[in-house]
């Protein structure tokens, strides 16, 4: 089968046995990462014709066992050395490493396993078969990302193929900076603030900051960066775009702390992934006293994900939904997807890019700009909704939850909500708060044409699909007369 990568477009590719089609070269190069790929594509351009032949591959295109042992036999055995970037350690990648150190001893390719983040993993150490000073080398390459060292890493692998190339040991970059206008357009690096066009407001107009990996900024992949910055600067927002290696970085902490500290954002757009708690206590960002959304740039392609029932892959859920959801942040939804941006011929390569999706962009532009504007009114004028589970079939299981004590809970967060000087008025007891709500002793009514307004607002496939199922909603149980009734209690600003 001679099916590439490229053209795979399901949820479900990882699981899928493919060829990528490509023919042996004197190096190659894996990553689950297509930043380091597409640095090492640009370095390889940039390179001439001393440059060795290479071969670079996504390793979410290497997921089926047979895949791996095609690309093995066809590609890897071939090369002279082996570089393989594996994100998340030898679990994520074991049959492939297993696989590769086999035949490294085997055929005598030169093999390095490395780390895809900062985190050291013997394992991989113990699968290669270079040395540790070279291993480290290459890890410190990658790490420090950024056209000069990917020009080093390709004068290494150039030298060790047996030409003439010069490379230097890995320089570290910035882990922290603001994303300039140069960086914007692709031309430098970073350095100093947006300008105007990230949105210089007028003195009092709300701020926004932007956090994103610096990974993006070194392979010139920052579409979703610019739109949504421009999306918040088109809503009045002053707007700052800060890049770091990692939200746990230490190297990170002094200068964001500095930026939020000196720029006092009312809003943050986060779009690194996984969670960023220090320890046992909070994150980075939690200095800034603001909402903070997530944002993702998702490593789905749009079409998966338009045409799959669960929407984003597994791996963007953990990454950027649930993970991020233990720092208390926000999900405002993927902005970007997966496309492709051209097919190097000379590598075998189709780079992966993100495209931002106008319409998201707006949506979380939209969000920010609503979280914003709460963020600067008073407590005592924020109106707060709790809304408690319900179980109609069955009596006494309003607010039920398992283990927990539901109305309970409901009196402290009341409590803690009228501490923070928020206007919550009089309430019962939690039990007999409870029962009254069960019994519908307490009600607010939503007239019909009330809802049917909202509801004319909705797409009209939507409507369609809510009425199929449901029916008109004055046949609805909870419609009386020419309202619905809704069980609910109002206490003050609290509901």
């Amino acid at each position: 089968m001679h099916i590439l990568a490229s053209e795979i477009r399901t949820l479900d590719e990882t699981v899928e046995a493919v060829d990528l089609g490509q023919t042996p070269a004197e190096a190659v190069v894996l990553s689950f990462t297509d930043s380091d790929l597409a640095l090492l594509a640009a370095a390889h351009e940039r390179a001439g014709p001393n440059a060795p032949t290479v071969r670079l591959a996504r390793l979410a295109d290497l997921r089926h066992p047979y895949s791996v042992d095609l690309y093995v036999e066809a590609v890897a055995r071939h090369a002279r050395v082996v570089v393989v970037r594996c994100l998340g350690g030898l679990d994520y990648w074991r049959y492939g490493v297993e696989e590769l150190a086999a035949a490294a001893r085997r055929h005598g390719f030169a093999l390095a396993v490395l780390p895809g983040d900062a985190m050291a993993d013997g394992r991989l150490d113990e699968a290669s078969t270079l040395g540790e000073s070279d291993l480290r080398r290459l890890w410190g390459w990658f790490q420090a990302g950024g056209p000069d060292n990917a020009a080093s890493l390709l004068g290494w692998l150039s030298a060790h193929c047996g030409r003439e190339a010069a490379w230097r040991e890995p320089v570290a970059l910035p882990a922290f900076g603001l994303f300039d206008e140069a960086a914007r357009d692709g031309h430098a690096g970073p350095g100093e603030a947006p300008g105007d066009g990230a949105g210089a407001a007028a003195t009092g107009a709300p701020r926004a900051l932007l956090v994103f990996y610096r990974s993006l900024l070194h392979a010139a992949d920052t579409a979703p960066v610019v739109a949504l910055a421009d999306a918040l600067a088109a809503r009045g927002f002053t707007v700052r775009a800060a890049f770091v290696t990692s939200l746990k970085d230490p190297a990170v902490a002094e200068g964001l702390s500095s930026l939020l500290a000196g720029f006092s954002p009312d809003i943050v757009l986060n779009a690194t992934a996984f969670s960023a708690r220090l320890g046992d206590g909070g994150t980075l960002l939690d200095a800034a006293g603001a909402p903070v959304l997530q944002v993702a740039f998702a490593a789905t392609f749009r079409d998966a994900w338009a045409a799959s029932p669960r929407g984003l892959s597994a791996a963007d859920f953990a990454m950027n939904v649930v993970l991020p959801e233990v720092d208390g942040r926000l999900f405002a939804g993927a902005v970007s997807f997966k496309a492709e941006s051209g097919r190097s011929e000379a590598l075998q390569f189709t780079r992966i890019v993100h495209r931002p999706e106008p319409d998201a962009v707006a949506l979380a532009a939209d969000r920010a700009a609503g979280w914003a504007r709460l963020r600067r009114r008073a407590a005592a004028e924020r109106r707060v909704a709790l809304v408690l589970s319900d179980y109609p079939a069955k009596g006494g299981r309003t607010a039920y939850a398992v283990g927990l004590d539901g109305p309970a809970s409901l009196a402290a967060i009341a409590a803690d909500l009228a501490a923070a000087g928020y206007g919550v008025g009089p309430l019962p007891d939690p039990q007999t708060l409870v029962r009254t709500l069960e019994a519908g002793a307490a009600t607010v009514r939503l007239p019909l044409a009330a809802y049917r307004a909202l509801f004319a607002a909705l797409p009209a496939a939507f409507r369609d699909a809510v009425t199929a199922a449901w029916g008109a909603p004055e046949a609805d149980d909870a419609c009386d007369g020419d309202a619905f009734t809704l069980r609910a209690l109002v206490a003050g600003r609290l509901a």
